[in-house]
């Protein structure tokens, strides 16, 4: 045995008798080989490590090692190489505000008119490339949904709101792809989509916006949802987030779905609901896990939302009977255990 393995001391024993002769040959391995090893371990695959580091030599490179996602950088088995539609705009605010800098490990170079998948707008879109696991790649995939749900609900406001009120509608909590765990971050604290203000900049009234696939009764597309369902974190963010800005929060509801535009998708806004928070507690029915998820959901009666072609009436007969209450008595609870 060589006196290089030596220094590993016992370990260069073991390494020994598994038929490893000098530092050439304990090089040509990758981690997983040392792990399939008998009696070889993290530690000692760690000792091996900095062994190979004094000498300016490393492990091979595994060449069937997991990926790392793009997102949160680090390695997750379900990491792929995903694809995405992407306008140039979008794909360099990916690569510079989520991906810390992380340019994609492939962008065609046909350029094709077709809707963004971050923006949702008809532009000149190139398909782009980066390695990301499946819960990335689902954030990343909602992103244009989300996107364009709270440009249906600032156009429902227009329509239906702007030219009968002075109330503004400013959104708050512009949807972004952000890197992973920033919204999980302590410090941050829960806020509102949507603020409402008077012309004279006070906030009267808060809007969250919730988006989905599926329809509620009395509009949209579809059958209706026969329940609606919210994470209780969800609820919870709801409830600090009114008593942040001292006003009442509005649930809103908006059904987008996908329509083809061959090679890409576009997402459209077909129906939009709103629920008063004193009115979802009553239409609780239960509060449970959701299925295979570690996540408890309240699950509520989807009678409590009014199609948002009603917000003119409510913010003219019951906002200021739910700002007095909200004074009165506080933000209601929105579920129970």
């Amino acid at each position: 045995m060589s006196s290089a393995l030596d220094e590993l001391r016992g370990l260069g024993k073991r390494l020994t008798a598994l038929g490893l002769r000098d530092v050439e040959e304990l090089a040509a391995l990758n981690e997983r080989q040392l792990l399939a090893l008998p009696g070889i371990g993290p530690g000692a695959v760690a000792r091996i490590g900095s062994f190979l580091a004094a000498r300016d030599r490393k492990l091979a490179v595994d060449p069937y090692a997991a990926y790392e996602c793009a997102r949160h950088s680090d390695t997750a088995r379900d990491a792929e190489l995903r694809s995405y539609f992407l306008c140039d705009a979008c794909r360099n605010a990916y690569s510079s505000d989520a991906f810390s800098g992380l340019a994609p490990e492939w962008v065609s170079g046909e350029r094709i008119d077709g809707y963004c998948g971050n923006c949702n707008e008809l532009l000149v879109v190139r398909l782009s490339q980066w390695f990301a696991c499946g819960t990335c790649d689902r954030v990343m995939r909602s992103i244009g949904r989300s996107i364009s749900s709270a440009r249906f609900v600032e156009a429902s406001w227009a329509r239906s709101v702007k030219h009968t009120t002075e109330y503004r509608l400013v959104e708050t909590d512009p949807v972004a792809l952000r890197p992973r765990g920033k919204r999980s971050d302590p410090e941050r604290k829960p806020t509102v989509d949507f603020e409402v203000h008077t012309p004279d900049g006070q906030v009267i009234l808060g809007l969250e916006l919730k988006s989905g696939r599926s329809a509620l009764p009395r509009d949209g597309v579809g059958t209706p949802m026969s329940q609606f369902q919210l994470d209780t974190t969800d609820c919870d963010d709801i409830t600090t987030a009114a008593n942040t800005i001292a006003a009442p929060v509005l649930l809103v509801h908006a059904q987008v779905i996908g329509r083809a535009e061959a090679p890409t998708e576009r997402y459209v806004g077909v129906g939009l609901w709103f629920a008063r928070p004193w009115e979802m507690l009553d239409s609780l029915e239960a509060v449970r896990q959701r299925p295979r998820e570690t996540r408890d959901a309240a699950y509520f009666k989807t009678k409590m939302f009014r199609p948002f072609s009603e917000i003119p009436a409510y913010l003219e007969t019951e906002l200021e009977q739910d700002r007095r209450r909200m004074t009165d008595e506080g933000f209601p609870p929105l579920y129970q255990r």
